[in-house]
């Protein structure tokens, strides 16, 4: 990967990060009674503070992706199997899942939430993973659902905390957009394609 290209995933996926942020606050504060009653100016200062902590999501999602790079390749010199370093991926998934179910069930948080995110989360990564799958290998599979799982997860760390729903989505959501465009992105930058789409190519 050259300077170039990562510069420009960097500053794709801030932008990303505070677009989605921008668009999940106005959605949420539409919603919300509380926000219904608010002036003009008090609108743009919450949208741009919204947009703001989108920017810091994407820088963040970066920095994790970037972590997640690391790790993968540390991992494959200390696992002499390639399937063991896959097979803990995918325990430390299902890990992560009960553990998010573990910190909001009993907590401020809306009774629902502490199935219906392990759940939704599952759901939008198969969707991240069968989208990596297609266009590279089936081997994509658990690594995918692993990063889009449990770096998402534990980069929401501080929004888990707070015990506030409106906290939560803002600052999952737009990691975990974040975070599937990297991970979409990392083997069209690397050029690394599905064996029959560069035999086509090459024919």
């Amino acid at each position: 990967m050259t300077l170039r290209k990562w510069m420009k995933l960097f500053a794709t996926t801030i932008l990303i990060g505070g677009a989605v942020g921008l668009l999940i606050g106005v959605c949420m504060m539409a919603s919300d009674a509380e926000y219904h009653d608010l002036k003009a100016d008090q609108w743009l200062y919450n949208m741009f503070n919204m947009a703001v902590a989108g920017l810091s999501f994407g820088a963040f999602a970066h920095m994790g992706f970037f972590a997640y790079m690391m790790l993968n390749y540390i991992a494959r010199s200390i696992f002499k199997r390639p399937q063991m370093w896959v097979a803990l991926q995918g325990f430390l998934a299902l890990f992560i899942l009960v553990e998010i179910a573990y910190w909001t069930y009993g907590t401020n948080f809306p009774s629902a939430v502490y199935w219906a995110v392990p759940l939704l989360l599952t759901a939008a990564s198969l969707l991240v993973a069968w989208r990596k799958v297609r266009e590279t290998n089936p081997g994509s599979w658990v690594p995918t659902m692993f990063f889009m799982i449990a770096v998402t997860t534990l980069e929401a760390i501080p929004a888990f905390r707070t015990g506030k729903l409106f906290s939560l989505v803002l600052e999952l959501v737009p990691l975990f957009v974040c975070n599937a465009y990297q991970i979409l992105r990392l083997h069209r930058i690397l050029e690394t394609r599905r064996p029959e789409q560069t035999a086509v190519k090459a024919g």
